[in-house]
């Protein structure tokens, strides 16, 4: 796999022996299946990262491994014990700040960190707040709808098409993943959608759904819930889950379109 990052990924220890220096190598987590790409928010972050600087770069290249988080080749464990792994060359990242500032600074082409406080801190609580919702350490959906609601004042008043400007950037390609889980593993595990009224949310949700490379990084909806569904699901559920044809939930509410 040269240029191209297909859904089908190539054997990790031939990677991992590769010779192509220049190549940048991305370990992501591995769906049930072992192979298609797993529900890690993070990993999905980066793998977008790559995408959009490719598609600024047609010379930017680089593959993506998946991982088997249960059984991790001998060979990805000699480099690195986390996930999402970056690496390139001799060099190794699994800290997603370190992996957006290693490549801004080793490929300038685009790029992806910005200086912009108050957008930084108004989206800074949704995810542990979902958490939080989700293994039950609260049981009030108030406290995740509050913080949505934030952002969507936020963007309300910015006007812009993405969270900062109207150009993509690293926050993001951090974000959307994060609000992709909340809308999936909320819906199906607690019943809890994001609101209509939050119009502006949906808009800018609908802004990473018409992008190819949005698109081609996120994990299927089954695979999101699995990565968050509770212990005490029946075990048909599950096994119903891993056999259902791959669902993308990449639509808004027909009041908003």
């Amino acid at each position: 796999m040269a240029d191209e990052v297909d859904d089908e990924q190539p054997d990790s220890s031939i990677l991992l022996n590769d010779e192509d220096n220049q190549k940048l190598h991305l370990f992501i987590k591995a769906g049930n299946d072992g192979r298609s790409k797993g529900a890690c928010p993070f990993c999905h972050d980066v793998f977008l990262k790559l995408l959009i600087k490719r598609e600024a770069d047609n010379d930017f290249s680089f593959d993506v491994i998946t991982i088997n988080c249960k059984n991790p080749p001998k060979e990805f464990k000699e480099i690195s014990k986390k996930l999402p792994s970056l690496v390139h060359g001799d060099v190794t990242f699994n800290d997603i700040d370190d992996i957006e500032d290693y490549l801004d600074s080793a490929f300038p082409n685009y790029k992806l960190a910005i200086e912009d406080h108050e957008a930084f801190k108004v989206q800074s609580n949704v995810f542990q707040r979902f958490t939080y919702l989700i293994k039950d350490v609260h049981n009030n959906p108030r406290i995740l709808l509050d913080e949505l609601e934030k952002i969507d004042n936020f963007l309300r008043t910015r006007n812009t098409k993405y969270i900062s400007s109207n150009q993509i950037s690293g926050l993001d390609c951090s974000l959307w993943p994060k609000l992709q889980h909340i809308r999936v593993a909320a819906d199906y595990i607690l019943h809890l959608t994001i609101p209509t009224e939050f119009s502006a949310l949906w808009a800018y949700l609908a802004s990473a759904y018409e992008l190819d490379a949005f698109v081609k990084s996120c994990p299927s909806d089954q695979e999101i819930v699995l990565h968050w569904i509770r212990r005490e699901t029946s075990s048909r559920e599950y096994l119903q889950l891993t056999k259902d044809e791959p669902k993308f939930s990449f639509d808004i509410p027909k009041t908003l379109r």
